[in-house]
């Protein structure tokens, strides 16, 4: 990662290790993301310059997924305002790492500036210690109802709570912009008994609104291709998962 305070396993874990994880895979875009601490402005912006500079190194194949803290308040809007106009693509926030709750007005104001910058906002979405989670972001998304939501890890072992999903796309007031990152949960449920399951659920949300994440380092991204891939999807709704979702969101389509 871009600094040892930040790693998120104790080996060093830099790109050029992912990037040669990858090769072969067919893999065209990834994104670099960093997690913001609390009250150290300076050490965000360091970590968020990090990953705009990756990007730029790269050319183009990594895109940054910047990060702010909500409780840090004003400060953490004029970062997000001034990430995105050095080319931030999204913002990465994750409440347990964080230490947030999603329900706190701080997140509410932090995703309505991103969605005034046009920057979806990526969440870690699986709480072991709150159950209620899931209904918090559901009342996100309608309290910033043209957010674009991208919720990683689908969930977790809670994955059947995505069907109210299903359930709300019913009503006119519901936009359909929330996006299902199936990062760690895929490999997790692949070839196992909830595997079947876990692909009816995602087709009941819609294959329109998921997405391929490899939840690297913690997981290999082959061993996550190959879990989606795994789930008994068609080529047309693996296109999209794989593909053609993430690029509608990159290139704001969508």
């Amino acid at each position: 990662m871009v600094h040892e305070r930040h790693q998120v396993l104790g080996d060093p874990h830099p790109a050029s290790d992912y990037l040669a994880r990858i090769e072969g895979l067919g893999i065209t875009r990834a994104a670099a993301l960093v997690m913001a601490p609390r009250d150290d402005l300076s050490f965000t912006r360091e970590l968020n310059d990090a990953v705009l500079a990756l990007c730029d190194e790269s050319k183009g194949f990594f895109f940054a997924a910047c990060s702010v803290h909500p409780a840090d308040g004003d400060a953490a809007l004029a970062e997000l305002r001034r990430v995105a106009s050095l080319g931030a693509t999204w913002v990465k926030l994750h409440p347990n790492t964080q230490d947030f709750d999603v329900s706190d007005p701080a997140v509410e104001i932090v995703v309505a500036e991103a969605t005034a910058l046009g920057l979806p906002v990526l969440f870690d979405a699986y709480s072991p210690w709150d159950r209620n989670q899931p209904g918090k972001f559901i009342k996100l998304a309608m309290a910033v109802p043209e957010s674009r939501l991208i919720l990683a890890h689908a969930h977790g072992p809670d994955f059947p709570s995505l069907l109210v999903y299903e359930i709300v796309a019913r009503y006119p007031f519901w936009p359909r912009q929330v996006w299902i990152d199936v990062s760690a949960t895929a490999s997790l449920l692949a070839n196992g008994p909830f595997a079947e399951q876990f692909a009816w659920v995602l087709r009941k949300v819609g294959t329109d609104r998921v997405l391929f994440g490899s939840d690297y380092p913690l997981d290999d991204p082959r061993t996550a291709l190959d879990g989606v891939r795994s789930l008994g999807f068609d080529d047309d709704e693996l296109r999209a998962i794989l593909h053609d979702n993430a690029a509608a969101l990159l290139a704001g389509t969508s």
